[in-house]
């Protein structure tokens, strides 16, 4: 009964060791590649949980005779219990000397040996998985696969975590000092009108004709609010529109108005916290955005185009060499939500992701590096069907 109570006590200690690698393992994973419903740490979680409650049930006895000495040792009474002596006595055992192959049968077969030899091994996996040799990439390939290939996840990504990606910054952009034009809130009840979301789905299409006639304030508003603007709060962290890795939202809107009524035409840029515009360059930009988007006209024609930029290091110190994969999706969801949101009321819309990248983030006020323009939507009237 000894015997097999022993055996029980190793099988439930080696699980218990097991478990506990799995779930921290799972758990840096889950961490570092922002998972939140990774089921593998979830199960080996309770695994564990359940291991540990077995190890203290069977321990019962040893651990609150333990406790006892302890509690004993520190008022000074002697250990009431033969548990107890053996405990205070272990310390002052003689081992004696015994032979290598003895010792190296105890040392594999120990505890201590087993727990060595998991450590060793799984260790030693890993160190072999995240150290493999880099994809190989055919010559020839453009920049794109190289840096496709180079960002995928790796098991020793998880050492990226205590390297220098520099410090988070301000999650809201503002430019101090300049003119800030209120947006008119948009309402519930403004929400309520428009076609179902099914329809404007499958009524989205690419709109590069536009009507001479302006925008309304309201419709840009709605437009900028539904694309990526603040829907909700959430324990003080405001969610957006779009959805984004971490709550992070790299993007940031820059709207070049030309026709839109009560708007002065230039360049702004949508202070998504207190929905407004800074307006940062006044004047008439349709002749350079038409060239800066390589000449095609209706960039001009519409009433508003829509920059957006990628701002790398609010997701580089998380998510470090795929945070520009990251920003890319998330410019997709907005510029998404964007043709949706034109729709719905009746306008058009149209992506374009061929421009000079140059001139546009000269044009913006961006350098190009640390917030780079990536995207761009036109969104205006439509004329009416004759």
């Amino acid at each position: 009964m000894t015997r097999l109570r022993h055996d029980l006590d190793f099988l439930i200690s080696v699980g218990l060791l097991t478990t506990g690698m799995v779930t921290a393992a799972t758990g840096l994973i889950s961490d570092v590649w922002d998972l939140n419903d990774f089921w593998y740490h979830t199960v080996s979680g309770y695994v564990m949980g359940a291991f540990a409650i077995a190890h203290v049930v069977l321990n019962w006895g040893r651990l609150t005779a333990y406790g006892r000495y302890r509690v004993s040792s520190l008022v000074g009474a002697r250990p009431a219990n033969a548990e107890g002596r053996r405990i205070a006595s272990r310390s002052h055992i003689d081992v004696e000397p015994q032979q290598p192959s003895t010792w190296f049968g105890r040392a594999v077969l120990s505890r201590r040996g087993l727990f060595g030899l998991a450590v060793g091994g799984v260790g030693g996996w890993l160190v072999g998985r995240g150290l493999r040799p880099p994809p190989p990439i055919e010559a020839g390939s453009d920049v794109g696969v190289i840096y496709h290939q180079w960002s995928k996840p790796g098991i020793l990504d998880a050492l990226g975590t205590v390297g220098n990606w520099g410090q988070p910054i301000e999650l809201y952009k503002e430019h101090r000092g300049t003119d800030r034009v209120p947006m008119p809130q948009v309402s519930n009840e403004d929400l309520a009108i428009g076609p179902p979301t099914p329809t404007t789905i499958a009524a989205r299409r690419s709109t590069r004709t536009y009507a001479a006639t302006p925008m309304t304030l309201d419709e840009l508003s709605r437009l900028l609010y539904l694309s990526g603007g603040i829907t909700a709060g959430l324990h003080g962290n405001a969610r957006r529109a779009a959805p984004s890795s971490g709550a992070l939202y790299p993007i940031e809107l820059y709207p070049v108005v030309h026709r839109v009524n009560g708007l002065e035409p230039g360049v702004y840029h949508y202070d998504v916290r207190r929905h407004a515009l800074e307006l940062l360059r006044p004047g008439d930009f349709r002749a350079q955005v038409v060239e800066q988007g390589i000449a095609q006209e209706f960039l001009g024609t519409c009433g508003v185009v829509l920059f957006l930029t990628i701002i790398l290091q609010r997701m580089r110190p998380k998510y470090q060499d795929r945070s520009y994969r990251y920003g890319l999706l998330e410019a997709g969801h907005i510029g998404e939500n964007a043709y949706l949101a034109a729709t719905s009321m009746g306008l058009g819309a149209c992506g374009v992701g061929a421009f000079m990248d140059d001139a546009i983030n000269t044009m913006l006020g961006v350098d190009g590096v640390e917030e780079a323009a990536v995207y761009m939507v036109a969104a205006g009237k439509i004329p009416e069907a004759a």
